[in-house]
């Protein structure tokens, strides 16, 4: 699995609006636990004729701000950056890193007599594992399935890095408006289960994303 690959960036596009959502879900559950979990003192601030002396559209303005600047963050941030804080690795982080000592014999699709026929004796060492895997990956980059996978691997990554980014400029807003107890705990606490989830969804999806490739591989016609 490449550090980055060269479709990387079409698909983060295509992942531009779910990513939104998340972020909009965010600020609205997050603008109600800073109410006081109030949702009728939430409503009418949102429906407010007065917007410009609108605390909360103050607030979303800031916070729209922030994803912007997050937003540049991610496509600054490195790739090998991302995937070591997914994957929680300082080197060799990628499952492609693993792609036949681990991840291929762990999937029951994958034909690995075949493959071995196909590519020789199979790799082991785990810079070498990602340089085949990721020219098994070129011939099938094309293939729906692969698609498919590449797209849902990037979208829980880079949402995942947007939640910790979300994360601590949360943590500077519950500062800033002198949030209670109660309100840090119940915030916090639905920002890491979100973290949570998506982290390990990225982790599941990115090991997926090995796996298909090597599976179309291993069932490639021999002559």
């Amino acid at each position: 699995m490449a550090n980055e690959l060269s479709t990387s960036e079409k698909l983060q596009k295509e992942n531009i609006s779910n990513i939104w959502k998340i972020i909009c879900m965010d600020f609205l559950i997050l603008n109600i636990i800073l109410s006081a979990l109030n949702i009728e003192k939430f409503m009418s601030l949102l429906l407010s004729k007065s917007m410009l002396d609108n605390s909360l559209f103050k607030l979303l303005l800031s916070f729209i701000l922030g994803i912007l600047i997050v937003k540049l963050l991610l496509n600054i941030l490195p790739a090998e950056f991302k995937h070591n804080i997914i994957f929680g690795k300082l080197k060799y982080s990628l499952p492609g890193h693993r792609a036949f000592t681990v991840h291929a014999k762990k999937d029951p699709r994958i034909d690995m007599e075949n493959l071995e026929k196909i590519l020789g004796v199979l790799p082991t060492i785990q810079s070498e594992q990602n340089r085949v895997w990721y020219k098994i990956y070129q011939k099938h980059k094309n293939d729906e399935q692969i698609i498919d996978s590449h797209l849902k691997f990037l979208f829980f990554r880079d949402s995942s890095i947007l939640t910790i980014f979300i994360l601590i400029g949360f943590v500077i807003l519950c500062i800033t408006f002198k949030a209670t107890l109660f309100q840090w705990i119940v915030a916090i606490s639905f920002i890491l289960i979100q973290l949570i989830i998506l982290i390990i969804s990225a982790r599941n999806n990115g090991v997926r994303f090995v796996q298909n490739v090597l599976c179309l591989e291993s069932h490639k016609y021999l002559p």
